[in-house]
């Protein structure tokens, strides 16, 4: 039988700087910025700071409540790592 790990797909991740595997967790934190970014800004500062109200989700408690001040502090370095590579991107040369 195959494993599925041996059916991973190998993609690019910025963050990382080189390809992974789909089942790396790079790829994983690749996909939460990307999914992060996406967002309208209003809605991802009310993901990251919390906003009260248990209708926003996990109880309307900030990321740090959740992942601790330095889980959350790692995604918020992420965010802002990938938001200036797409920048570098898109500037003119």
């Amino acid at each position: 039988m195959t494993s599925h790990r041996a059916t991973a797909l190998v993609v690019f991740s910025h963050l990382a700087g080189r390809e992974v595997s789909t089942w790396s967790s790079e790829w994983a934190r690749q996909c939460e910025v990307d999914t992060l970014l996406a967002m309208p800004a209003g809605q991802r500062l009310r993901f990251l700071n919390g906003s009260g109200r248990p209708e926003d989700g996990r109880d309307g408690r900030p990321l740090e409540a959740i992942r601790g001040a330095a889980g959350a502090a790692t995604l918020k370095a992420d965010l802002d790592r990938m938001e200036e590579i797409l920048r570098a991107r898109t500037r003119p040369q």
